[in-house]
């Protein structure tokens, strides 16, 4: 929960809304872990670093504007995983963390079979979009995200095919 903490503070210093009502919360934090679907990065035994990698779809990405995602699937029968809270240690930003996690997503999404990842972040949140444009992530269009607890809907949706 401190690197989450983090990151909420990192978002806060961006100025944006996202994650600043409280989400992800511990309760959101706990299912994850309990569905298995948490994972961590360490750096010499120290965690410095945390995502979520799910592989049972996504209703909010069902419905995409202003683009189209490079695969055709629905959360109904997904072809992709997807990664969510993303997360890094404040004294670990810049030192690569984030970028072994998705690179962790995509060798999970291979081995899983999955044709690609998907990702999406908040309009403002430019430090995450070039790291995904660094990772390989392509620009999909706009999707609404409906827990957005009073802050901007609107995200933008990522995606890589694995």
């Amino acid at each position: 929960m401190e690197i989450v903490a983090d990151g909420r503070a990192a978002i806060r210093a961006l100025g944006l809304d996202q994650w600043q009502g409280g989400y992800p919360h511990r309760g959101v934090i706990e299912s994850d872990v309990a569905r298995g679907e948490s994972y961590l990065v360490e750096d010499e035994g120290v965690v410095v670093a945390t995502a979520m990698v799910g592989f049972s779809g996504e209703r909010d990405y069902d419905c995409i504007r202003e683009g189209a995602w490079l695969t055709s699937c629905t959360s109904d029968d997904p072809c992709y995983g997807v990664v969510h809270r993303v997360s890094t240690a404040a004294e670990s930003r810049g030192r690569g963390a984030a970028v072994f996690a998705m690179a962790g997503a995509e060798g999970l999404a291979r081995e899983r079979g999955a044709a690609s990842v998907r990702v999406d972040t908040h309009p403002g949140n430019v430090p995450m979009q070039r790291l995904l444009g660094r990772c390989g992530y392509v620009r999909c269009g706009i999707i609404l995200i409906g827990h957005a607890e009073g802050a901007t809907p609107e995200r933008v949706a990522f995606e890589k095919l694995v």
